[in-house]
């Protein structure tokens, strides 16, 4: 992967993109994060603020929360059976559904389309 490649910032149509925004999880801890949170969380995917447990001082993710910059927050606390780690596993449980009922959807409105084609005065 070339750091340099200037590719990095063109426009890519949404049906183009690799992985969907909506398959995106997000963490994000301090401001220098809110710009890919913002994104993220404004094209569907998972932005998650996350706070210093030992401070307890949420107003941060409070802000981002109230300026729809994040969809959820946790204490930064990564290991395994933590609330993130509950909240990640949810979010992939839920984007797991989701593609699998696009897929069935894409399936019959292409088994849908071929049936017009045939004969588009049918239905």
């Amino acid at each position: 992967m070339d750091v340099n490649d200037t590719g990095v910032n063109e426009y890519f149509k949404p049906e183009d993109i690799r992985v969907p925004f909506r398959n995106i999880i997000y963490i994000g801890d301090s401001d220098t994060d809110i710009p890919c949170m913002k994104l993220v969380n404004t094209n569907g995917g998972h932005s998650i603020g996350v706070f210093d447990p030992d401070k307890k001082c949420k107003d941060k993710v409070y802000s981002m929360m109230r300026a729809n910059r994040i969809k959820y927050f946790a204490p930064a606390d990564y290991r395994e059976n933590s609330q993130l780690d509950a909240l990640v596993k949810s979010i992939i449980d839920k984007t797991v559904t989701y593609e699998t009922l696009e897929k069935y959807y894409e399936e019959n409105k292409r088994e849908m389309e071929d049936y017009l084609t045939i004969d588009p005065h049918r239905l």
